[in-house]
């Protein structure tokens, strides 16, 4: 899932009044990827944006953060370098975020509005396109020429609204019942959209529906990296659908109560589903479809992995908490962040995780210690040894303000502010030493990178260029 789809929230809870199997969702607290070398260690910065905060994408290259301020008709925009907001207005309602994958436009669903914004990021102009009524969630295809909307229904027929990115010509495709959420698939070949009673598959080629039969109350939908399965969260069912693309067919996975959030992991041996009502996250494996259930806290909602699969980053709307899972083992770390967190995504870097608070107006960015400095080499001379390297590519989300390099045994060592190398002294000639560097930043220290070396008072050669 992503958190592009809170506007599907917002009107199936509408809908569903209708519904008084379904009651429990109007009831539910709604009061308002990172990969992190010591987990553990965290910092959270609160970033005050416009009322209502809640969908929330990055831009491929990780320059800007856009978020969707439901309840004051804004588009918030973060510089990541900075953290600066720049506030851009759009119609009534925007709720669903999504960016192109060449960065140059970003994609809002105005959800009281029937339109969907384009925003130039050169810009910052906003351009509006009529696609029907209720827009309630936006996908930009693989290629960045197709823009998919979900919308509640035009001129009486439910119908999801392609956008050629182009001309901004906009055809209806007819659907389910009051289509939720839409993604599209790896190769751009297939669009899913969920229905209120089932799934509609689109050919993007041909524009023709297919309707695959999931569980009750189908909500959110996601494909697998290679796109062989697609993952369908039923939410008054108790279960995932999955379906093989290959063939349609469906295989039924019951998971917590009420799931609702669903993602894949990047190696496609994961899914991860948030259930509600349990308080929980269901991991499914892939292989065989057997499911872990993993304690969160409360009113799990929103899920994303990081871009290296090593952590699950999930929102708790009931807690005020974002809860970290380690891949490698489960386990859980809690993080407070603001009231009613609903949307989470990773950076392409892994190095910040950020969180729409639709309680408190805010977001927050997670922020790590950076990754262990690389290329570690290290150059014996008499009594010390000289030690180079470069800079990790991952800050954790903040400035690197320094690295250590420490011998063992002994303890010798040397630090440098900015300078990738530096020179420790006091060491003993034949004996060999291991040397960690590490990084440093304001939220904490890397792990170290380790390299061996023996001093030693005759003349080193110098390395070979030639």
């Amino acid at each position: 899932m992503t958190s592009s789809q809170f506007a599907g929230i917002r009107f199936f809870r509408n809908t569903l009044v209708l519904a008084t199997s379904f009651a429990l969702l109007s009831v539910m607290t709604l009061s308002g990827l990172a990969s992190a070398i010591t987990p553990s260690t965290t910092a959270v910065t609160s970033i005050t944006v416009d009322t209502g905060p809640s969908s929330v994408a990055v831009s491929p290259d990780g320059s800007s953060v856009w978020v969707t301020n439901f309840n004051s008709d804004t588009v918030s925009r973060i510089n990541t370098a900075t953290n600066a907001v720049t506030s851009i207005t759009v119609d009534t309602g925007p709720s669903s975020v999504a960016v192109s994958p060449d960065g140059s436009s970003v994609w809002v669903a105005n959800f009281n509005s029937d339109t969907v914004s384009r925003i130039n990021t050169a810009t910052n102009t906003v351009t509006s396109i009529t696609v029907g009524n209720g827009p309630s969630s936006v996908a930009v295809s693989p290629d960045g020429l197709s823009i998919w909307v979900a919308v509640r229904n035009q001129n009486g027929v439910a119908v999801v609204s392609r956008i050629n990115t182009t001309t901004e010509a906009v055809t209806s495709i007819t659907v389910g019942f009051y289509p939720s959420s839409v993604v599209v698939s790896p190769d751009g070949s297939s669009v899913w959209v969920t229905n209120l009673i089932n799934v509609s598959r689109i050919d993007t080629t041909t524009d023709a529906v297919t309707v695959i039969t999931v569980g009750t109350y189908p909500f959110i939908v996601a494909v697998s990296p290679d796109g062989s399965s697609v993952w369908v969260t039923n939410y008054q069912s108790g279960t995932v659908s999955r379906i093989d693309t290959a063939t349609n067919v469906v295989t039924s996975i019951t998971v917590g109560s009420s799931p609702y959030g669903v993602v894949v992991s990047p190696d496609g041996s994961s899914v991860w589903v948030t259930n509600q009502i349990s308080g929980t996250i269901s991991r499914i494996d892939t292989a065989t479809n057997a499911v872990t259930s993993i304690a969160v806290g409360a009113s799990p909602w929103d899920v994303v992995v990081s871009p290296d699969g090593s952590s699950v980053w999930v929102t708790n709307q009931g807690s005020g908490t974002v809860s970290r899972i380690d891949t490698a083992t489960n386990a859980v770390t809690s993080i407070a962040v603001g009231a009613s967190p609903s949307g989470v995504v990773v950076s392409p870097d892994g190095s910040s995780v950020w969180v729409t608070n639709q309680g408190s107006g805010t977001v927050s960015r997670i922020t790590f210690p950076p990754q262990p400095p690389a290329n570690v080499t290290a150059t014996p001379g008499n009594a010390q040894a000289t030690i180079s390297w470069t800079a990790p590519t991952n800050t954790g989300g903040s400035p690197i303000t320094g690295y250590t390099a420490t011998a063992s045994v002994g303890g010798q060592s040397c630090t440098t502010t900015t300078a990738t190398s530096c020179t420790i002294s006091g060491l003993t000639n034949g004996t060999t030493y291991y040397v960690s560097v590490t990084a440093t930043n304001a939220v904490g220290v890397s792990d170290p990178s380790v390299v061996a070396v023996t001093p030693t008072s005759d003349p080193v050669a110098p390395a070979f260029t030639g």
